[in-house]
């Protein structure tokens, strides 16, 4: 049996009509809206703290340890892992149920493999499990992670990290490319899919738009 046909029996390639571009451009928005939406309580905080205006446009985990000490370090990073939770995973949960801001834009939702809605628990194994922690590069709340892990266990993790979830996201693009079913890495992981949402289960499940 060929390479080919063996990766085509380990990977789901049933069709999906979900479009691979507008999965992109609601990664894109998600990229900008949830780091946006993380960011703003912990630079709040930052000025409130040091009044460091000039700061704020490159802080990170690293330079609060530097000039607030290690406590504050955690503080922050727990913060934005609430914050980016909230965005993430409570929003598609409670708020739009299977969509986040840049997927409900892009007329996408995010379901079980039956189309069922997702659980909780299945919406914490796909966004923070499978993306933030296995496919984490691109996104602010990864490197947010990283710095935790490296600052709690005193070894640098960061750069081991960076790259694995570099590999993974490359991996995970090029089964949403190649597939048919347009599943990522993540989908695997949390058994679920990204469908398009049709003008009728709009209105049905998630009103007008």
């Amino acid at each position: 049996m060929s390479l080919y046909v063996r990766l085509k029996t380990l990977f789901d390639d049933n069709p999906n009509d979900v479009d691979p571009g507008k999965r992109f451009l609601s990664y894109v928005m998600d990229w900008f809206v949830g780091a946006l939406f993380m960011n703003l309580p912990i630079s709040l905080l930052w000025l409130f703290q040091t009044r460091d205006m000039e700061a704020v446009s490159h802080l990170d985990l690293w330079l609060v340890k530097s000039e607030l000490g290690q406590g504050q370090a955690y503080l922050f990073g727990c913060i934005g892992i609430v914050f980016a939770l909230i965005y993430f995973v409570w929003i598609p949960y409670k708020v739009w149920p299977g969509q986040t801001l840049g997927k409900r834009t892009m007329g996408i939702e995010m379901v079980n493999l039956d189309g069922s809605n997702l659980s909780l628990g299945t919406l914490c194994i796909r966004q923070v499990i499978g993306t933030f922690l296995i496919e984490g590069t691109f996104y602010q709340i990864s490197g947010i992670l990283r710095a935790l892990i490296t600052i709690s266990t005193g070894l640098n993790f960061t750069g081991i990290l960076l790259y694995q979830g570099l590999m993974c996201s490359i991996g995970s693009a090029a089964l949403c490319m190649f597939y048919q079913s347009h599943r990522m890495l993540h989908d695997y992981i949390a058994k679920t899919k990204v469908v398009r949402v049709s003008s009728k289960d709009k209105e049905k499940h998630h009103g007008k738009y």
